[in-house]
């Protein structure tokens, strides 16, 4: 699927996680270039307390990275266009993680356009920085897998 010219990237974002859920954007078209077919390849995601981050051990928060809109709140991690979800909860330590590659392959294709990441706080009263960062591959597609690619993305917004 992917060529040769694949190549490694990590991006890294931040955000806070607040009681009316922060929401954030990261442009992928910055990393690849659509018009040469190439693809976000997602390998993983971390997410966690920002050095800066005050108070770590009052820190509970939700987050969750799509390829849609999440301003109106969290979407099923069932649907195509979720990505990745955290819950967190450092009072008692406990976490639970899921990143969303499609076909249990160990890459998930993104052709270009926007991620949207949403961070809530999930109770208690201070809001909790965040990092995020993504790991994985810029790849140059086959033109057939690129549409096959892009006509799957489009047909789940």
């Amino acid at each position: 699927m992917a060529s040769a010219k694949t190549k490694e990237f990590e991006v890294f974002s931040a955000i806070v996680a607040n009681a009316a859920g922060n929401v954030a954007t990261i442009d992928l078209n910055t990393f690849v270039n659509v018009a040469e077919m190439e693809a976000f390849g997602l390998v993983g995601v971390e997410v966690g307390i920002d050095a800066t981050e005050t108070t770590p051990d009052t820190a509970e928060y939700m987050v969750q990275i799509a390829l849609e809109d999440l301003s109106g709140g969290f979407i099923s991690h069932a649907d195509f266009n979720s990505l990745y979800l955290a819950n967190a909860d450092a009072t008692t330590g406990w976490s639970q993680e899921s990143l969303s590659l499609g076909d249990s392959k160990a890459v998930r294709y993104i052709p270009g356009g926007q991620l949207q990441v949403r961070a809530d706080r999930m109770s208690g009263t201070t809001d909790v920085s965040l990092y995020i960062r993504l790991t994985g591959i810029i790849s140059t597609l086959a033109a057939k897998d690129y549409m096959s690619l892009a006509l799957t993305n489009a047909l789940n917004h």
